[in-house]
């Protein structure tokens, strides 16, 4: 007789793996990347309006004003975050506060932006060694090479 196997149960997707797929997508500037990771009625204190559009319309705003901006791995007060990061005039990251995700159905339903200093608030520090490949997106938005400078070159 024949035996059939169960198929393995899929686990859940956990809160830290939505934050890494995030903060990847985040730093590489990958709009497709960030868009599947979202709900369709995504909402955010960070943009306006409500779904996926405005959601990246609202991200693609801020990278315009914060062009150095770096995301990180980041954990507060037990919830698994994303640590927000810009250079200052000596090239030294500082912290801009964090965002905390919302994950409903599999999917990132909203985001809240933090800027809390008495929040009990762990994160990695950008990594150097990446920073130059994250923030060479230009070469491909613009289809030419960019030069590091600043604290990055």
């Amino acid at each position: 007789m024949a035996r059939v196997d169960e198929p393995e149960s899929v686990p859940e997707p956990e809160a830290e793996d939505f934050r890494d797929a995030l903060v990847d997508a985040f730093n590489a500037r990958d709009l497709d990347g960030i868009a599947e990771l979202l709900s369709e009625s995504v909402t955010s204190d960070v943009f306006e309006g409500v779904g996926v559009e405005a959601a990246l319309e609202g991200l693609s705003d801020f990278w315009m004003r914060y062009p150095s901006l770096v995301a990180s791995r980041g954990d507060c007060e037990n919830d698994c975050v994303v640590a927000l990061w810009l250079p200052d005039e000596e090239g030294v990251f500082r912290s801009m506060g964090f965002l905390e995700l919302t994950i409903e159905d599999d999917q990132i339903e909203h985001v809240s932006y933090i800027d809390d200093d008495d929040a009990d608030f762990h994160a990695e520090p950008p990594d150097e060694e990446e920073l130059a490949e994250w923030l060479d997106w230009a070469e491909w938005d613009r289809g030419e090479e960019a030069v590091a400078e600043g604290p990055f070159g």
